[in-house]
């Protein structure tokens, strides 16, 4: 019994002496959704800290500022945590720090955020606006990877997506990669996300514009998983917990999809994996699409109907982990799904929505897919990968897809950056692909008069 008593004395003193050697802050900040009067800022604090306090003030009055205390519960093994600003000003920049335990984290004295652009004047031309997008980021973790070439490249080209200014950042899912040994536990994917948000070479990414995301399967559970997934909700929680949307869900239905605008554009951000049934289900019953193998699921894409029905944006982008477009795909696709594909296809069509684009990612090469459904206009899917992870050959059925927008298939590691410009009358969409030391590889504009319901 004394022996026993001396292990568990000694445990407890080493676990108390590592919580103790951890430092107050293990990353951030992050900023998340950004609106005229409220921002979110995200950080990860160690489990040693009591007292959370975000201190603010206005860039041009350094005599005055707001605190803001953390309300939430602390001393977890994980302490992600949000701080959502309120009664901001409008087109107002504001500086901050972060105070832990009575202590100023100087790391992010240096950081600012400036509430959403702002038009007085409804009459007045649109605002023109940039944003960078990507999927697929595999950060290298010795302890498990295999031996021989890594399967993450270079990091830096999260430096060289900091270094461009733009008003925000979209990650198109596989924003990590859960291994077999996360993915068993809720623990497994919190421990995933806590160590690659702490990467270096993210943090200035994270820390100069909102961010947005979806997820894909590689951030969500196992390759290829779908709604069968034991610890989706946990994944779920995880998910919410280390990103900053503004919502999630609905009010009857747990998924992370959401939404958000930006001058004349709407954004949908979907949930491709909590609904979604196995891939292996078969596709029609009877020659009639099978409508049990669901990819949204009913309430998500009856929302994603609802909202595109009540939008008046130039540009509806619609947010897929997941190809949409791609008619010859070989693996993962909504195609695959064909009951909530043609559905969504013949809606669109039926109520006559004008400039829906889809934003892609996945496939480990950029693209850019057209497709013109019977009855409507010419759709577009900007497909954005990978930005570490190893990028994939594309097989030879794939290489001459001819739905593929010539000069746009991009098979290096790359980010995309887009351009929304021009005046009310005459909107145009750019997009360029560019490598990880800057180099734009390949650029395809549209404009949205082409996305318009034929007369």
């Amino acid at each position: 019994m004394k022996t026993i008593a001396t292990l568990l004395f000694f445990l407890f003193f080493s676990l108390k002496l590592t919580a103790q050697q951890e430092p107050l802050l293990i990353s951030g900040p992050m900023l998340g959704f950004s609106e005229h009067r409220s921002v979110l800022i995200w950080f990860e604090v160690g489990q040693n800290v009591k007292t959370a306090v975000l201190r603010y003030w206005e860039k041009n009055d350094v005599d005055f500022f707001y605190e803001m205390d953390y309300k939430g519960n602390l001393g977890n093994p994980y302490n992600p945590i949000h701080f959502e600003l309120v009664k901001l000003k409008l087109n107002t920049t504001y500086l901050y720090e972060l105070v832990l335990n009575g202590k100023v984290m100087p790391t992010v004295k240096q950081h600012s955020f400036t509430t959403k652009p702002h038009q007085a004047n409804p009459e007045a031309e649109p605002l023109n606006f940039s944003f960078l997008a990507g999927s697929c980021s595999y950060l290298n973790d010795p302890v498990l990877d295999v031996a021989g070439t890594p399967y993450g490249q270079d990091p830096y080209i999260f430096r060289t997506m900091a270094s461009m200014q733009t008003d925000f950042m979209l990650w198109l899912g596989d924003n990590l990669y859960l291994r077999p040994s996360d993915y068993g536990s809720a623990a497994g994917i919190q421990y995933r996300y806590s160590l690659q948000r702490k990467a270096p070479e993210l943090s200035e990414l994270f820390a100069s514009r909102p961010n947005y995301a979806i997820w894909d399967d590689h951030d969500f559970g196992p390759d290829n998983s779908d709604r069968s997934f034991e610890l989706k909700k946990s994944s779920q929680d995880i998910f919410r917990a280390y990103w900053g949307n503004k919502t999630y869900g609905s009010e009857y239905d747990h998924g992370i999809y959401s939404s958000f605008s930006w001058s004349d554009c709407d954004f949908f951000l979907m949930d491709d994996r909590s609904n979604r049934a196995p891939n292996a289900m078969i596709d029609s019953v009877a020659g009639k699409p099978n409508c049990e193998k669901s990819f949204f699921g009913e309430i998500q894409l009856s929302w994603l109907k609802d909202k595109l029905l009540n939008s008046s944006a130039t540009f509806k982008f619609v947010a897929v982990g997941n190809q949409v477009l791609n008619p010859i795909a070989e693996k993962e696709h909504f195609k695959d799904y064909p009951c909530e594909f043609y559905d969504l296809m013949a809606f669109i069509i039926s109520y006559k929505i004008n400039g829906v684009v889809f934003l892609s990612g996945d496939r480990h090469f950029s693209e850019v897919i057209a497709r013109q459904p019977k009855g409507g206009y010419k759709m577009y899917d900007f497909t954005c990968s990978p930005l570490t992870s190893r990028s994939h050959p594309v097989g030879p059925k794939e290489l001459k897809n001819p739905n593929r927008i010539p000069e746009t298939l991009v098979n290096t590691n790359n980010f995309s950056r887009f351009d929304i410009t021009g005046p009310r009358e005459d909107r145009s969409l750019k997009m360029v692909s560019i490598d990880k030391s800057g180099v734009v590889v390949s650029s395809f504009m549209l404009s949205a008069k082409d996305l318009q319901m034929p007369k």
